[in-house]
């Protein structure tokens, strides 16, 4: 039975996106905590500032973790498509946030160049930022897999900036070496404006994608030829048009009309109907199709209004 296969997957990519979201959340409650002890105790104004970037963490991945939630809801008499634009809502607010924080992140490559100096002083700065390392990187491990399985497009959002702290992590290391053992300064600010580049490059495909979605574009041009094909191997079936598709991420739609003999019965129309409908279903499980059938040398009646 396909649907209650599609239903199953459906539902297991569901709860591996609200694993991920939940697995973000609780890494920048850890890191929040962690730091803010580390701070408290240091005073260290490089950990302050790292403290600041999981708070920015810890807020983007509350949106998630409520926006998949959210978007995973059944249709209901008020939302009749679902609620699965949430997620693409909760995406593109990110990757504006994350646009936004770019320029704060060159700033901040700046100011940490000024405070290398005084990391080297303090051990704990060190093994914050160490412990912070693994930790996230355990995470974006984890959102990987769940993006390869789910094409999750807020877990993405979520990967893009966790993905970033790490790399953040890794060129502050680097640059305390750098610093300590040739004495070479600049290269903290080099990285600073490197993970600046990658974050919005990787925030313009997330808003690129949500956009898309948030607007129904048309699923693509592969997809459409594909489905038209599947409706045209139907023997019974004589010409296909008015084919529209949108997707709300996880979910997509499709509209067709069929022209089929004039001189089929109400019935056996509505059989083929069905035959076509099944297939589709069965190349494409996560979506809904509606389909309309017109009688061959059938022209609508357009009246002038």
């Amino acid at each position: 039975m396909p649907h209650h296969h599609t239903h199953h997957k459906s539902h297991h990519h569901g709860t591996l996106v609200n694993h991920a979201t939940l697995a973000a959340v609780s890494v920048a409650l850890i890191l929040v905590a962690t730091k803010t002890f580390a701070w408290s105790v240091s005073g260290s104004l490089t950990i302050q500032a790292s403290l600041l970037d999981s708070m920015s963490d810890l807020f983007s991945s509350m949106i998630n973790f409520f926006a998949v939630r959210y978007a995973r809801k059944p249709a209901n008499d008020e939302y009749r498509f679902g609620h699965g634009k949430a997620e693409a809502l909760a995406g593109f607010l990110q990757s504006t946030l994350i646009i936004l924080s770019t320029f704060w992140i060159v700033w901040h490559a700046y100011q940490h160049h000024q405070m290398l100096q005084e990391i080297t002083h303090h051990g704990l700065a060190l093994l914050v930022m160490a412990a912070s390392t693994i930790l996230t990187l355990g995470l974006v491990i984890f959102q990987l897999y769940t993006i390869r399985r789910t094409n999750s497009i807020a877990v993405k959002a979520d990967f893009l900036h966790y993905q970033a702290d790490v790399l953040s992590n890794i060129a502050a290391i680097i640059a305390l070496i750098a610093l300590s053992w040739f004495k070479f300064g600049w290269i903290d600010i080099l990285f600073g404006v490197g993970i600046a580049m990658f974050l919005l490059h990787g925030s313009y495909g997330i808003l690129k994608q949500s956009f898309n979605i948030l607007m129904d574009k048309e699923l693509d041009i592969n997809t459409r030829n594909a489905i038209i094909k599947i409706i045209q191997d139907h023997p019974k079936v004589i010409e296909t048009h008015d084919l529209r598709t949108r997707s709300t991420g996880h979910r997509d739609f499709m509209q067709v009309h069929i022209t089929l003999e004039p001189t089929l019965s109400l019935q056996e129309a509505h059989i083929i109907g069905d035959e076509v409908e099944h297939t589709l279903q069965t190349n494409y499980p996560n979506s809904e199709i509606l389909i309309h059938l017109d009688p061959k040398g059938y022209t609508p009646n357009i009246t002038e209004s």
